[in-house]
């Protein structure tokens, strides 16, 4: 299982524009208001990654026999 840690996986120049969380693979965007500015762009991500709370993987059926 990931740990849990934010990946920028989209930039538009120097400011990051959307990362994802590793562990649950759930999606953060920053508002285009907030894109002018790569600080402001960095807590915003921030604070949506701290503030989500990861869901558990569902459990997967065994299939070997």
């Amino acid at each position: 299982m990931a740990t849990r840690n934010l990946r920028v996986v989209k930039w538009l120049g120097t400011v990051p524009a959307a990362a994802v969380c590793m562990q649950c693979d759930r999606n953060f965007k920053v508002p285009l208001e907030l894109l002018k500015r790569t600080s402001a762009a960095q807590e915003n991500l921030r604070k949506q990654f701290m503030e989500h709370q990861c869901k558990p993987e569902p459990e997967r059926p065994d299939v070997s026999r």
